[in-house]
């Protein structure tokens, strides 16, 4: 009977041991779980800054700096006819015997002009069978003459030489209205000689040459 007490007893301490040691082992063993982040928070943490938008000219209500035009120099400025003191020329050289024909001139009157609002003139000469015409300013045009062309120079002035048989025209390049000479019956040096001695004239010596006043 003694000895069953003591057993007992001794099991029921046992059990006690037992259960101390687990309930010590399950508070060891878990320890306190850390508080979750609010999701609303961590969200916003994780998110970068919004970066700052770049102004723009059309943002701020500006407009552009319009960049200077830049304009080329001409290829070749020595093209570029300079414009002459006068549209009234005459030439200092002519052939032996040429002589005006009023008939076949006409000089405009003063205070004439042409659509660009300059005078005017075309003069022709007669020597048999050789014929001058010389004319310049506010024309239309200049005679008509097809045939061969090149471009020549003779003094200051560039043009264009144009041959057809015994017949030539020196149309030169002009700044404002036209120049040229015509002639039949003249050959090309003597043509040249005589483009190349045009000089100014008053338009008033001029009527009385080619005898149109």
């Amino acid at each position: 009977m003694q000895l069953r007490f003591i057993n007992l007893r001794i099991t029921l301490v046992a059990l006690a041991l037992l259960s101390s040691a687990g309930c010590a082992g399950q508070r060891a063993s878990a320890p306190p779980s850390p508080t979750a982040p609010s999701p609303t928070i961590a969200a916003a943490q994780m998110q970068p800054a919004p970066a700052r938008p770049t102004p723009t000219i059309a943002a701020i209500g500006g407009r552009p700096t319009a960049m200077p035009s830049i304009q080329a120099a001409p290829a070749n400025p020595a093209a570029v006819p300079a414009a002459e003191p006068s549209i009234y020329l005459w030439p200092t050289y002519l052939p032996p015997n040429m002589h005006p024909s009023p008939t076949e001139s006409r000089v405009a009157s003063a205070g004439q002009t042409g659509e660009a609002g300059m005078g005017f003139y075309i003069i022709t000469l007669n020597n048999g069978q050789q014929k001058l015409s010389i004319g310049g300013g506010d024309l239309l045009d200049v005679l008509p003459l097809s045939g061969d062309q090149r471009s020549i120079t003779v003094g200051t002035r560039a043009g264009t030489l144009i041959t057809s048989g015994d017949r030539r025209e020196i149309v030169f390049n002009m700044a404002r209205g036209k120049l040229f000479l015509y002639s039949a019956g003249l050959d090309e040096q003597e043509l040249l000689k005589i483009a190349e001695s045009l000089q100014p004239i008053d338009v008033k010596i001029l009527r009385d040459l080619a005898g149109t006043t």
